[in-house]
Order: C-alpha cells, then structure tokens, then sequence
C-alpha cells in the first residue's frame, strides 16, 4: 500500500525507520570527531530517532494486508534481505520508535555532557537494531539486528566505565554464600551479554535445523513450508529439544528462569538505558521473536500432535519466573531493582500465554494476550523507570529508604508515578488491568493451577507496587537532600505524557482491543468473568493492603520503616532466592577454576617448549662444539670408540635375537 501524499510503500517506510537511527549514530560519530558540542550529538540522536517515528506511524498506516518485500543478499545460500511490514509489526515498530523517542528527549538533561557521543552513538544503534529485528522476514537480518541490540545494551550497561558507586546494584560488602550480592557497571554488562549469548548459541542450533531442513530460513519459508519441517523434526525424534533450543534465545533475553538473572543486575547503567532496555527494546525482543515464531509453527506441530508438552513446559517456566521475580520486588530496597523485578515478572507473563496457548493449539489467543500486556507494559513501565531516574538524580540514592513524602516536593512525577503504578497493579481502568486480564485468559487454558498462580502473581504484583508507591511519595521525607524539586520540564513531560497514556490507553481499551484482534487475526475473545473479577480482587486487595499496612508506620523512625532484611525468608526473597550465589558457586566459580587450571597447563606447555627445549638443545650445541678442537688425532680417536660401541652393540644384538 502507498501512503497518499508521500508515495512510499511500506517496505520503504520500514527500511526508513531502520536507516535513520543508524545514520544517526554515524553523524554522532562525525561530530565526535570534529569535536562538535554534546548537545549537537544529544539532538542529532533525538531527531534520528523521532524520523524513525515518523516513518514507523506511515509504516502502520500503510501496513494493511501486509507486504513483504527486499532484495537477495546471499543467494548462495538462500539468504534475503526482506523486511515484513504487517499490522503486527507495524504495531511493534511504532511502539518502539515513539517510547525511545520520548527517551531519547528525556536523556538530553539526564546525561549531559559526561560520555555523551558514546551513549547517543550507541543509543540510536539500539533503536534502529531493534526495530530492524521487529520489521525482518529473514532470520538472517533478524538475528543481525537481535545482536546489535546485545552488543548496544552491554555498552550502555557498563555506561559508567569509572564504577562510580552510585550506579552499583545491590548492597555494597554483603554476601551470601560467599558470592558478592553487589555488582558494577563492567560487571553487570558482562553478566549482560554472557546470560544471553548463551541463549542466542542455542537459537543459532534451532534456525540451523530450521536451515537444514528447508534450505533458507524466513518468516514467509515457515509459513510455507512448516508441514514438512514439522514432518522432518518429528522424522529426526527432536521436536522437544528443537522447540528448547528455538526458543532459547528468547527465554535468555527476555529475562526467564535462569536468565533473569542478566537483567535484574542490568541496572548499573544509566536510568535511561533501563527505561528503554525494560520498556522498548531488548527484553521486548525475545517477546516479540515468540509472538512471531509461535503463530507460525505451532500450528503445523499441532497437525502432528506433536509440542504441546514443551510448550507446556516453557509456560511452566514462564509462570515460575513471574512468580519468583514477584517475591523479590516484595523486599528490595533499590527503585530501579523493584522496577527490573517486575519487568521480568510481566515479561514472563506475556510469554507463559503465548506458550500456554500454543500449548493447547490457540496460538492466536496467546498472542493477542502477550502482545496486549507488551503494548500495556511498555508503555507504564517507561513512565515508571524515567520518574526513577528523576528521584535518584535528584536524591543522590537508589535505595528507597531515602525517599518518602515526595509528593509535595515533585508533584508532576507523583502523578505520573502514580498513574503508571495503578497501571502496573493492574487497578481498574487502567490499561494494565486489561492487559493483564487478556493475558491471564491465555493462561487459563492450561487449567486452573496456571491460572491460580497468575492471580497469586497479580496480587504480589499490585502489593509490592503500592509498597513502592507509597514507601516513595507517601508517609515522612527520609532523603538527605534538603529542598528536592522537579527536574525541567525536557525531563518531565516524557515521562507526564507516558503516564497518561497509561490511563487513556485504559479508557479506550475496548477500541485498542478491537484492533489488536484484527491486526493478530482471531475471532473476538470474551473476557471470562471469575478471572476478571478473581483478578481485580487480587489487584485491588494486593494494592490496598499494603498501601494500609505501611501507613500504619507513619511517624515511626527512619529505622523501624524500612532496613535491609534479617529474617530467613525475607534475607531468602533480598538475596534472590540464592539463585545467584548458586549459579556462581556451581558455574562461575569453578569454570574460572578450571580455565586458570588450563592457563596454568598451557603456560607449562609453553614453557617446556619455548624455554627448557632451546636450553636443552644449547646445552647440547656447547657440548658438540668443545669436542670439535680441530686436532686429528681427537677426531682419530673419536671414530675409534665410534667403531668399538658400534662393534659391541652390534655384538650384543646378535646375542639377544640369536
């Protein structure tokens, strides 16, 4: 379809959003080196990424029908550079350009001038791979725009390259097991790209056998040809661990059961790096890659009656992973690590009911589930971490014990807060409410064990969410900062606006619905009435009670209102469930163990190779030249105890074989 009035198709529009960012972050690179003003870099980045905006709202408007178009890159190989611009996609695209744009606006203050060629450099990179991989049909491009995002989000993590405290996670000298529970920026951008490019070897395996079997690897060659891939994994007895492997990448990078760990500790770098890599990019990204795959292959499994067991079981996984993130966010102390604790507990929600619907072949359900509560969540849960990033900055703590009564100070980010955590505790008739509501239906199609565990998860949601909410903005002030106000308003109205968004995306959900089942393609769901209201009791009694519990200690001490955990079960949630601790006394430590072993066994090796032979063979060569002294009758008499050894082994050999 050509949008009317700018003659370009979709494709063109598609491809436009995707150059934009990264021509954007050549021009940083430029300015860099001509030395330019970090404001010209910060507004160079900004307006790259609001052309992607631009371009990405024409991209939906053109999107009906779909088109798929591009060119050939690697022919040899069944490899095409072709991008997919549906209502789907289009959806996705626009969310992602048009909430890294109300960021990008929002970091010209919050980073200033310290490193900021090399955070808009990166940033733009990060916008324009994500919305790359969201606008692919190849996997091959996919996978290329899946890695930039990899590679920006650990040079954005480990921002802060001079470890300044302030942006550590965790308590600084506490440990458990042994194992350091607090982490730098270096540290926690490694931990970044080593949990998910674990995930991202195992998806390789998984597109390889997709290869294999089909010679090329595309959204449209799925969708054609999925019947006889599902034949030929079912022919090979591999559709489990196919399934695993193929999803792999997506479980590591959107944060589930182990992985989460990667991001829960990715809060080093600066606020705006977690809004964007929670809210728009990155963890959205495995999210996505399932709301894509899924629809596509499930249901020629299901012709086969084959997956339903691991998708079940990557539903458990999912259900697991909300629930346990939730628990932990019941008693963290830092802002932003309340925040990535819910991340993944949402992310973990929308993948458990794509899988779980898949798992009883009602794929579309499942997706129209995950890609609601992406929407819903990606939109409150920016406005949530730019507030942060605005109370931090201007209280100079992480730690919540910090705030409280913030509300008269910073009235503007109280509202905005408050209006994302109602959205966040799923409070009715904010859009997360909805969201959450269509994600759990998909659930409940695995039965009511899943269900009752999405409820369970929805009423720790909605009680750390008002722990948070009122712990911040309510009760005494606890901060050190004399007189704290807002921060201006190029920092405030990004974040005002998302979370009023929040609301009105609400209010006209039953419309946004609408148009969500057109875009998925699914007759129209109802909503079941016992998990609505199951879920805003949940909701509202999780919200209220402990909004009601803490209120009860106003004008208590500092002390008695908030400390770092020393109970069992609470230092048990603090510290993670040990899963941390775990992973390096079983995993980290004994691998670095072993590859010093190795280094010691190479540099051994070395050593007897460069260093003892050569002496060995100088030590020889001074032998060899003292015996060449140039006299004859030396060189005689040699030959002579040559001819008699040489006589007397001969002898000797003769005797023995004789």
């Amino acid at each position: 379809m050509i949008v009317e009035g700018y003659g370009m198709d979709a494709y063109s529009l598609a491809l436009a959003a995707v150059l934009s960012g990264y021509v954007a972050s050549l021009l940083v690179i430029l300015e860099s080196l001509l030395r330019t003003g970090w404001r010209l870099q910060a507004w160079t980045g900004v307006a790259g990424v609001g052309v992607s905006a631009a371009a990405s709202l024409l991209a939906l408007i053109s999107a009906e029908g779909g088109t798929v178009a591009g060119f050939d890159w690697l022919p040899s190989i069944g490899v095409k550079f072709a991008l997919r611009v549906d209502l789907v996609s289009g959806i996705m695209g626009l969310l992602v350009a048009v909430i890294s744009f109300l960021i990008a606006v929002y970091s010209v203050e919050y980073i200033g001038e310290w490193g900021a060629a090399r955070y808009w450099v990166f940033y733009t990179f990060f916008v324009a791979s994500m919305l790359l991989l969201v606008y692919a049909d190849d996997l091959v491009t996919f996978f290329i725009g899946w890695e930039g995002t990899g590679l920006s989000s650990w040079a954005l993590i480990g921002f802060y390259y001079d470890e300044r405290e302030d942006a550590w996670v965790g308590d600084p000298g506490r440990r458990r097991l042994g194992v350091p529970m607090w982490f730098t920026p270096t540290h926690s951008a490694l931990r970044a790209i080593a949990f998910t490019r674990l995930g991202d070897i195992a998806m390789l395996i998984g597109m390889g056998v997709a290869y294999a079997a089909l010679g090329a690897v595309s959204l449209t060659i799925l969708a054609e040809k999925g019947p006889l891939l599902a034949a030929l994994v079912k022919g090979a007895g591999i559709i489990p661990l196919w399934l695993i492997l193929f999803y792999m990448g997506a479980l590591a990078k959107s944060a589930q059961f182990p992985f989460h760990e990667w991001l829960v500790t990715a809060m080093t770098g600066p606020t705006s790096v977690s809004a964007l890599i929670h809210a728009a990019t990155m963890v959205k990204a495995g999210v996505y890659y399932a709301l894509r795959i899924t629809p596509v292959i499930a249901p020629f499994l299901a012709a086969h009656a084959l997956g339903a067991e691991a998708y079940s079981g990557l539903a458990w996984l999912s259900l697991i992973t909300a629930f346990m993130t939730a628990t932990m966010a019941l008693v963290a102390r830092e802002l932003k690590l309340i925040l990535a604790y819910s991340t993944a507990s949402q992310l973990s929600y929308m993948l458990a009911a794509v899988f779980a619907a898949a798992s009883h072949n009602d794929v579309g359900e499942g997706v129209l589930g995950g890609l609601a509560h992406l929407l819903s969540h990606a939109v409150f849960k920016a406005s949530l971490f730019l507030v942060a990033g605005a109370l931090i900055h201007e209280l100079h703590s992480r730690y919540i014990d910090h705030m409280g009564g913030l509300r008269r100070f910073m009235p503007l980010s109280f509202i905005s807060f408050m209006l994302a955590s109602l959205s966040l505790a799923a409070i009715p008739p904010f859009s997360g409410w909805w969201s959450k509501d269509e994600a759990i239906e998909a659930i409940s199609a695995m039965g009511h064990l899943a269900s009752g565990v999405a409820l369970v998860t929805a009423l720790l949601t909605a009680a750390y969410t008002g722990r948070m909410l009122f712990l911040v903005f309510f009760n005494g002030y606890r901060g050190h900062v004399a007189h704290p106000h807002e921060p201006s308003w190029i920092m405030v109205a990004p974040y005002l606006v998302l979370g009023v968004a929040s609301l009105a995306m609400g209010l006209t959900w039953p419309w946004i619905k609408t148009f969500l089942i057109h875009a998925v393609g699914v007759e129209a769901v109802k909503a079941s009435p016992p998990i609505v209201l199951a879920g805003t009791i949940a909701s509202v009694a999780g919200m209220g009670g402990t909004i009601a519990y803490y209120a009860r200690k106003t004008g208590l001490p500092e002390a008695s209102v908030l400390r770092a955990p020393t109970g069992v079960v609470a230092g048990f949630l603090y510290d993670r469930w040990l899963i941390n601790s775990l992973i390096y006394r079983l995993i980290v430590y004994p691998g670095r163990n072993a590859a010093i072993a190795l280094r010691r066994i190479d540099s051994a090796v070395d050593e007897a190779i460069h260093v003892f032979l050569p002496r060995i063979g100088v030590s020889m060569s001074a032998i060899v030249r003292r015996l060449q002294t140039g006299d004859v009758r030396d060189y005689l008499s040699y030959f002579m105890v040559g001819v008699i050894l040489t006589a007397l082994i001969s002898a000797l050999v003769v005797k023995l074989t004789g």
